[in-house]
């Protein structure tokens, strides 16, 4: 369950980004995991607080743009970031599985 949870974070959170980047302030740590915790969150299912607290530093100290998670935090769930966030997050999938399997055992 927790492995499937994670591919699903992963997906969902690859398809919530491919169009616009940056400008405006960075959502803090606190402000995506509270968003993640949410069950009316971008990814369509609540994140365990462990776990979204994990997910969450990934995301703020990643190079996804100010924009997206701004996005993640206002539950956009029609935006589209660029191909530069994507790629961004494909580089976290390892991190992401790691912050999901942490907070399973």
């Amino acid at each position: 369950m927790k492995k499937t949870l994670t591919a699903a974070f992963v997906v969902a959170a690859l398809s919530l980004t491919s169009a616009c980047g940056g400008g405006g302030d960075r959502p803090s740590k606190a402000d995506v995991k509270e968003a993640l915790t949410s069950k009316d969150n971008v990814f369509g299912t609540k994140i365990p607080s462990k776990t979204a607290d994990c997910i969450a530093g990934a995301l703020v100290d990643s190079d996804v743009s100010d924009k997206t998670l701004q996005a993640i935090v206002d539950g956009d769930k029609k935006y589209k970031g660029s191909d530069k966030d994507k790629d961004a997050l494909n580089g976290l999938q390892s991190d992401l599985t790691k912050c999901a399997t942490a907070a399973a055992n």
